[in-house]
Formats: C-alpha cells, sequence, structure tokens
C-alpha cells in the first residue's frame, strides 16, 4: 500500500510540474486580460476539464499507442526526455513568457485551443503520461492498485493547475506578473532536471538489455578495474 501511495504521489509531483503551471498561469492572465471575472472562472472550469479527459486517453491508451506504432519504451523515454529538454530550456532561459498577440472575442475561442492544446497538453507534456501510462500497465508486478494509482496522481496534478487558473486573479494581486513569470523560469529548471532524468533512464534501460549495451558495460568495467 505504501509503495502505491508513494507512486501517486511521485506521479503528482512530476506531473505537476510537467503541466508548466506558472507559464500556463502567465499565459492564461494575458489571454483572459479583457475577460470579466466570471468568464475567466469559466475559462478555468472548462480547460481542467477537456485536460482530464486528453490526460485520461494518453494515460490508458499510452501503451497500445506504443504497440501500435511498435515503438520501445525506453527508446520513447529517450525522445520525450530530449523533445522536454527542448521546451523546458526555451522556458528557463527565453527572454521572456510569450503572450497573446490578439486577444479573443470569447472564452469559448481559447478553451481547446490555445489553452488547452498545446499550451497545457503540448508533446512535452502528453509523452511522460503516456509512459507513465504504458509503466503501469505493462509491468508484470503492477496491478490495478497502480495503474489506479497513476491516474489519481495526474488526476489531482490537474485539479491543482485548474485551481491556480481559477483563481487567477487573486494570485495576479498577491504575487504580480513578475514574480510568476521568475516561477515560470524556476519551472524550466526543474523541468531540464527531469527531461535529463528521462534521457538517462531510457538510455540505461537500452544499454542494460541490448547486446551492444553489454558489450559497452562490460567494456566500461574492464576499464574501471584497471
Amino acid at each position: 500500500m505504501r509503495e502505491v501511495l508513494l507512486f501517486a504521489w511521485s506521479n503528482y509531483v512530476k506531473l505537476f510540474f510537467l503541466f508548466c503551471p506558472f507559464f500556463v498561469l502567465n499565459m492564461f492572465l494575458s489571454l483572459t486580460e479583457s475577460f470579466p471575472s466570471r468568464a475567466k472562472r469559466f475559462v478555468a472550469f472548462k480547460v481542467t476539464r477537456l485536460v482530464v479527459i486528453i490526460a485520461a486517453i494518453a494515460y490508458f491508451a499510452g501503451n497500445l499507442l506504443l504497440s501500435l506504432f511498435g515503438l520501445d519504451l525506453d527508446g520513447f523515454r529517450i525522445g520525450a526526455g530530449i523533445l522536454l529538454m527542448i521546451i523546458a530550456a526555451d522556458l528557463a532561459l527565453g527572454s521572456d513568457t510569450p503572450t497573446a498577440k490578439q486577444q479573443p472575442r470569447s472564452p469559448e475561442d481559447i478553451i481547446i485551443v490555445p489553452l488547452a492544446i498545446p499550451i497545457i497538453m503540448g508533446p512535452a507534456c502528453i509523452s511522460p503520461l503516456i509512459i507513465i501510462g504504458a509503466e503501469a500497465m505493462s509491468h508484470p508486478d503492477h496491478g490495478i492498485p497502480y495503474i489506479a494509482a497513476g491516474f489519481i496522481g495526474f488526476f489531482f496534478a490537474i485539479i491543482s493547475l485548474g485551481l491556480l487558473l481559477y483563481f487567477a486573479e487573486r494570485l495576479e494581486r498577491v504575487f504580480g506578473k513578475r514574480v510568476i513569470r521568475i516561477f515560470s523560469k524556476v519551472s524550466g529548471v526543474i523541468l531540464i532536471a527531469m527531461a535529463a532524468q528521462m534521457i538517462t533512464q531510457g538510455f540505461v534501460a537500452y544499454l542494460d538489455r541490448s547486446t551492444i549495451g553489454q558489450g559497452i558495460l562490460t567494456a566500461l568495467e574492464k576499464l574501471a578495474q584497471q
């Protein structure tokens, strides 16, 4: 039971930062700048509900998608890590957070695109969700409790993000846009570390189970002994 709870908690923390909450918050404030408070809360609720649906599809269909395209989980992990690294570096080192060029005419104009897709559920976020879902469902020791724990982890991560958006106006008054942008860049640094871990984990797993990898590891062990 303890392992299942830890699995849910680790997924919650990991996915919360993968959603780039402060970047999303800054974009949300820019896109809804001309909206009244009630419309902003409406957008936050609708976006949160839509993101839950998209994330659930990515999570539960992850193993099927990998099998359908003949993709290896570790190879996919390396690719997702590289993509996340690029996006995180841009987020952390960019000169500023992007803002909306045109103000939308109504809340419905931004709920699906660009807020839900690609600002929140972009490739760098969907890929880790697919990996987590595939791991939970394909591991021989992981049963329904682990699958449920993974779902609970990303569900509450999305709810936490939704609450940030719902109370966006209050957070802007308390912290100001400048502080929110600083938090966004700090999130980028955390994402870089997560991306590096994904790449390393995938690379080590690939070496561990491939003939070429075994040869490299053997050679490294011999060098270490000299």
